[in-house]
């Protein structure tokens, strides 16, 4: 059963009992982790007892077929039904998975739910279409949190501790936060953490907590590669490929950044101050980077940042084809975009 991205929430809130399978997978590995817990919650009131959710290693099923399906009937103790998790899956379980599907015994409402974990799959995956059209299973895609989620999720913490937040500080956070989940929520629990409850949230308050880990975000490689500075580029890549981050959202990240250089560029262009035009920017620069925007806008062409722009949609298709490993096209776009602006530097000195 294929669910779409935006009825997965609902879907798991009505969560059926007769389902036998779930595969929950994407890029966003925290909301994969989030949403496997949350169905195992809806199907089971001890969800910490270790009897009755097994995690269950993608190599033991591997090497012994039948170990899902055994471990499918086997009987709870305390008359729930169990829940098997098998995390960082791909197409090599699919076999196991065809075999429990495949036992009328399985059918038994007390046989375990079954719930893939996995990173993304491509429309073309044997274990994703099996997920999709088999009506005793789900497929739930989980995709990278966009801002108006993050803003959701900023706003159900606040208000959970009366937090009141000033002027300012919420697009501080937001601007700080990624596109993961987990992460996203656990910088916005060790920030709640910080203020406490019943508090007033600044924008103080918010870099002093978060701002430590700013330089390290997709923003400062973006900031280095857009003002030719090498050092701070090559510093900043190496953090974030150690940080775990995802290449396409880097690269995504600076298609907008881009963009938003482009926007401000052509509206001076056609006579309005720098101030104004900035103004117009949709959400607002955060206001340590703005000192930085302005030095860019001296720097790059209307020219230049659509050739820039080209090479970031280049490095996109090139990963999403699997062309090349994500970090190096990523690395490869943001060095020749750094080139640009390093030599339009010198130009116009």
């Amino acid at each position: 059963m294929k669910i779409a991205a935006n009825q997965v929430n609902n879907y798991i809130n009505s969560f059926k009992d007769d389902l036998r399978a779930v595969l929950v997978y994407g890029p966003n590995s925290g909301l994969v982790r989030e949403r496997i817990s949350l169905i195992t919650n809806r199907v089971t009131t001890t969800p910490s007892d270790p009897f009755q959710v097994i995690d269950i290693n993608t190599q033991n099923i591997i090497n012994k077929k039948s170990l899902l399906l055994d471990e499918v009937l086997a009987i709870s103790f305390n008359g729930e039904r169990r829940v098997l998790v098998v995390r960082g899956s791909g197409e090599e379980i699919l076999p196991s998975i065809k075999n429990v599907l495949d036992d009328d015994s399985a059918n038994h409402p007390l046989a375990a739910l079954v719930i893939i974990g996995s990173d993304n799959l491509s429309p073309r995956s044997s274990l994703r279409r099996f997920f999709e059209q088999n009506e005793g299973c789900a497929a739930l895609p989980c995709y990278d949190d966009d801002k108006a989620t993050t803003s959701m999720l900023i706003s159900k913490a606040l208000e959970e501790e009366n937090i009141k937040s000033m002027p300012g500080a919420f697009n501080t956070i937001l601007n700080l936060l990624g596109n993961d989940r987990l992460l996203n929520q656990q910088e916005i629990e060790k920030l709640t953490t910080f203020v406490g409850p019943d508090q007033e949230l600044t924008e103080e308050m918010v870099m002093d907590c978060l701002g430590d880990n700013a330089e390290a975000t997709n923003d400062e490689v973006i900031l280095g590669a857009a003002e030719g500075n090498y050092e701070i580029l090559m510093l900043n890549l190496n953090r974030i490929w150690e940080n775990g981050s995802n290449p396409i959202n880097v690269i995504r990240s600076a298609q907008r950044h881009f963009q938003r250089l482009h926007f401000v560029l052509s509206a001076i262009n056609a006579g309005i101050s720098v101030d104004t035009a900035i103004k117009q920017l949709k959400p607002p620069i955060f206001w340590r980077a703005t000192s930085r925007f302005k030095t860019q806008l001296n720097i790059w062409s209307i020219e230049l940042i659509e050739s820039s722009l080209l090479r970031l949609t280049e490095a996109e298709i090139s990963i999403i084809k699997g062309n090349i490993p994500g970090p190096l096209a990523c690395d490869r776009a943001l060095l020749s975009i750094s080139q640009f602006a390093k030599k339009s530097k010198i130009k116009k000195r």
